[in-house]
């Protein structure tokens, strides 16, 4: 199974943010600045279609004929 980048901020928000052991700490990354990351690949992803994240849809009227 293939991680995604929700899967793993789901995870990292349920553990902690700190750590230190024997004199080495290491610090995870805050949860909004990986929301926000997540949300920029999404934009750039739909930015780079050919659509350029618009959809666009054509109107007919009903009932006309």
């Amino acid at each position: 199974m293939t991680e995604t980048i929700q899967d793993r901020i789901e995870e990292n928000a349920k553990g902690v943010q700190n750590v230190s052991v024997d004199g080495m700490s290491t610090t995870a990354v805050d949860i909004d600045k990986q929301i926000r990351a997540d949300e920029y690949l999404a934009k750039k992803a739909a930015v780079s279609k050919n659509h350029m994240g618009l959809s666009f849809r054509t109107l007919k009227p009903g009932g006309c004929g």
